[in-house]
């Protein structure tokens, strides 16, 4: 596949990934995702962020494409 597929999908699920991490080692509430017998909380905080950063970076790359072009 294209780089302009897999570079925004990795950055925006790798940020996902850390914010939880970050979330989890630090104990902070709104980047936690906690699981338990009679509920699942979900912080949609890391997913904004990554779905962000995954729109942002993707324009950045096609930017780049048509400028070099």
């Amino acid at each position: 596949m294209r780089k302009s597929f897999w570079v925004p999908l990795s950055i925006a699920f790798g940020s996902m990934v850390l914010l939880y991490l970050l979330g989890f080692l630090a104990d902070i509430n709104f980047l936690i995702f906690k699981v338990s017998s009679t509920y699942l909380e979900i912080a949609f905080l890391p997913i904004c962020v990554g779905l962000i950063l995954g729109v942002v970076s993707e324009q950045i790359i096609k930017h780049r494409t048509k400028s070099n072009i």
